[in-house]
């Protein structure tokens, strides 16, 4: 796994590449604008050209961009709706003209529309999305949630669903976060469940289109629906699931990405801790 953090764009994207990498970060997320707001001015050339400058002087890999929060992609509301509909297809825009290859997004909740309508809603979302941002590389990541209330994407099934309904599968993928499938009732603490966790994943969304991790321990119990992060190995999930993900070779080559409290001291903390639990290398013959 490629492991990094979501760090802040504080005075310009630019400088993003330079906090991840003082974090120790290999791979790293941003947003694109303030997370609470739904519009923003257009990144200037010479902010992108300074980000993709300092993405390679720092030998960064080019990770993920996380939409805004007010975004939902099944709202039944249709100003929300058309809101978040432009918002997405703006921030997609940005992402590609940054070079980062994924936009990862919630699917929405239903607002008492019943899942299946807002599934519909979702994929219909997607589509529009796509047209109206005319972008060719960079796809959208539908993130893992808890379930809780109305939102979507508690299970795999729901994200599956929104993915088939799309007609640009090949630009829908998944990211899963650690804490928020946990609080959805996916036992990832054991290696039995972890392996009937990731045989799951594999069955109904496909390993193939798995591209990002969100790596977070949890605050809430199994199947408890909350969603409060912890950091890593100080929650109710515990060590043993992330040795198992960071070392499962399915997903060497994915980002995984800390969302844990504390900021930057805490993400180089934890991206110490989650290389501890990697295999040693051999010994070097002389």
């Amino acid at each position: 796994m490629i492991l990094g953090a979501h760090v802040s764009i504080a005075g310009g994207v630019a400088l993003a590449p330079q906090r991840a990498s003082a974090c120790t970060c290999e791979t790293f997320q941003i947003f694109t604008k303030n997370q609470l707001q739904w519009h923003a001015p257009p990144l200037s050339k010479d902010e992108i050209t300074g980000f993709k400058r300092e993405v390679q002087q720092y030998r960064l890999t080019p990770g993920t961009v996380h939409a805004a929060y007010l975004v939902n992609l099944s709202a039944a509301e249709p100003d929300l709706l058309a809101k978040s509909r432009q918002c997405m297809a703006t921030d997609l825009g940005k992402t590609e003209r940054l070079g980062i290859p994924w936009l990862v997004v919630h699917p929405g909740a239903h607002r008492g529309q019943g899942s299946a309508k807002g599934i519909d809603v979702a994929a219909s979302s997607l589509d529009y999305i796509f047209r109206l941002s005319r972008t060719q590389h960079t796809s959208i990541l539908l993130e893992t949630t808890t379930g809780a209330g109305t939102v979507l994407g508690g299970t795999f099934e729901e994200l599956a669903a929104i993915r088939e309904r799309c007609h640009f599968p090949d630009r829908v993928g998944f990211c899963i976060d650690t804490c928020h499938i946990f609080g959805a009732g996916y036992d990832i603490r054991t290696a039995e469940g972890y392996a009937t966790t990731v045989q799951k994943m594999d069955d109904v969304l496909g390993l193939d289109n798995v591209h990002a991790f969100h790596l977070n321990d949890s605050k809430g119990a199994l199947s408890s629906t909350v969603d409060r992060h912890a950091e890593i190995g100080q929650g109710e999930i515990g060590l043993e699931a992330f040795r198992l993900f960071v070392t499962d070779r399915h997903f060497a080559n994915v980002p995984g990405i800390l969302e844990t409290p504390g900021g930057d001291p805490a993400f180089a903390r934890n991206l110490a801790l989650l290389r501890s639990l990697l295999p040693s290398p051999p010994p070097t013959e002389l």
